[in-house]
């Protein structure tokens, strides 16, 4: 029920304004009354009703004062004004300060009375659906926000799509304050893998837990810095140092990368080698940032006495090898689907494994592995929907030994890529039979869940499909069918407007009015008029 105050300083006007609709049928308690303004101030803050109609003009307080003077406090309450003909300045003012509409004393009718409190109560309903969704989110937000944030980093560290504005409105959502100046990435890998690898897969779980929370709070003497886990004992570090020159980046970096080193022997007796990146001064960099910490691992490799290493740019130009192009390559064809570009940067990647000229390590290839299994993943969930494992599996990377192991392994997930990109056009007739679907059942109860039962895969790859081939979510290509063809029923037939609801998959009238106006711009009623 949507609660009711009246303000109006003549009885027979309250009185008429009492009997003139059926309030509970359309779904308003009435809780007040007020003589005058003063007293309709008392009750309103004591009462806080939903909506207050107030005449204009009133003894101790007008109309225009007491929404004034109510606005501060009652912030969701919506007024309505009675004037009469003279009141107009009064009525503009009030206008002004946030009062909803106004009616006429002598031009009020019941019928144009009920449709401008349903409008009022439309309104208040919809502002409470939002409220309600809004605390919804915060609630998930907290809940769930050290998994989200380790989302978003995995996906600045090896995504190909993010720009810098999502980047910054995700930043805001998850109260993250990095910002783009001098952020660095520092990248723990720990060596002795084999007091890891004794532990079962839940209590591994347990122990990435216990080092991620436990550089977190080293962190906390670090403002503002980021843990997230990226391998099996391996973490990335994101840091944003305050301006400097590169030389007092770089020690401050390092003297963040002694402090974690030391913690990790001293309570896990772990030990760690750590490459740190070159500064950088936009989001986006993040992910070469990662890869220059990873390369800063492998180009310190031989340096059996040095557990700590700066990138050095300078190694890039020699026989080390690197795989940037071809990541950059990869990415330009996961993000154009092009199956030939694709094939032709995996194959140089096996080329550079090949060639005799480049100096290789383990390290390096794993970690470029790693990145190459990540990219995958992302471009793989984007195609699907789901997360998945299949196409690029980490558990496999653990036990390559060989430059072999590592080219095979790169060739079947080519070949494993360029399959999935084949189904793209299968894709695209999916999201067409989906579509002759919908056009054909639109008035029944369908949904996303029931058109991809029918289709036999699940909502979420329909979802994605749905997105990926034509722009448009699901839902709103949904609407849009029903509201056209509402559209046309207004105009050519003389259907009530609920009935016109229930053709075309709308039940409740009033959903179907809200509905058809937030695409219109106009009230079923409204666009029947107009088309007369």
């Amino acid at each position: 029920m949507i609660s009711v105050m009246i303000a109006d300083d003549e009885t027979l006007a309250r009185v008429g304004l009492k009997m003139m609709i059926p309030w509970e049928k359309y779904g308003f308690n009435l809780v007040a009354e007020a003589e005058n303004g003063q007293v309709a101030m008392d009750l309103a803050l004591q009462l806080k009703p939903d909506i207050i109609i107030t005449d204009i003009k009133m003894p101790l307080l007008n109309g225009v004062e007491l929404i004034s003077a109510l606005r501060e406090h009652l912030t969701e309450t919506k007024f309505i004004v009675l004037s009469s003909y003279g009141d107009f300045d009064y009525v503009k003012e009030a206008m002004q300060i946030g009062a909803e509409d106004y009616i006429l004393k002598l031009e009020m009718e019941p019928e144009p009375f009920a449709e401008l409190l349903n409008k009022v109560k439309g309104k208040i309903e919809a502002e409470r659906s939002r409220h309600k969704e809004e605390r919804a989110d915060e609630w998930y937000k907290r809940r769930n926000l050290p998994a989200l944030r380790e989302k978003l980093f995995q996906n600045l560290l090896f995504s190909y799509y993010l720009n810098e504005d999502e980047v910054q409105v995700q930043f805001n959502y998850l109260d993250i304050k990095l910002h783009a100046e001098n952020l660095v990435c520092l990248l723990v890998r720990v060596e002795n893998r084999e007091l890891y690898e004794k532990y079962d897969v839940d209590d591994r779980y347990v122990l990435t837990y216990g080092v991620t929370n436990m550089i977190e709070e080293i962190l906390q003497n670090y403002p503002p810095a980021y843990v997230t886990s990226t391998n099996s004992m391996e973490f990335a570090i994101i840091h944003s140092f305050k301006s400097g020159s590169e030389a007092v980046t770089k020690n401050a970096a390092e003297k963040l990368a002694v402090h974690v080193e030391s913690a990790l022997k001293t309570y896990f007796n772990f030990k760690c080698r750590i490459g740190i990146s070159e500064s950088c001064s936009r989001l986006r960099k993040l992910k070469s940032a990662y890869r220059q910490a990873s390369t800063a691992l492998d180009q310190g490799f031989s340096e059996l006495k040095r557990s700590i290493h700066h990138y050095q740019r300078q190694l890039d130009a020699g026989h080390t090898v690197s795989f940037e192009e071809e990541f950059k390559q990869i990415e330009k064809a996961f993000h154009s689907l092009d199956g030939e570009l694709l094939s032709a940067a995996f194959d140089q990647f096996v080329q550079k494994i090949d060639d005799s000229r480049f100096t290789k390590s383990e390290e390096s290839l794993r970690g470029s592995c790693w990145s190459l299994t990540f990219m995958v993943r992302v471009w793989e969930k984007e195609f699907t929907g789901e997360d998945l494992d299949r196409t690029a599996p980490l558990s496999s990377l653990e036990q390559y030994r060989t430059l072999d192991d590592y080219r095979n392994w790169i060739l079947e997930l080519r070949d494993k890529v360029i399959s999935l990109l084949h189904q793209v056009d299968d894709g695209k007739n999916i999201v067409a039979r989906a579509k002759k679907y919908m056009l054909k059942h639109y008035d029944k109860d369908i949904s996303l869940k029931t058109v991809s039962q029918h289709h036999n895969i699940s909502p979420n790859y329909l979802s994605s499909l749905f997105k990926r081939t034509t722009n448009e979510n699901f839902i709103d290509f949904l609407i849009h069918v029903r509201i056209e063809q509402a559209q046309y029923l207004l105009k050519n037939s003389s259907s009530k407007i609920y009935e016109i609801g229930m053709k075309v998959g709308y039940p409740d009238a009033y959903y179907f009015s809200k509905i058809f106006k937030k695409v219109t711009g106009l009230t079923p009623q409204e666009y029947r008029h107009f088309q007369k």
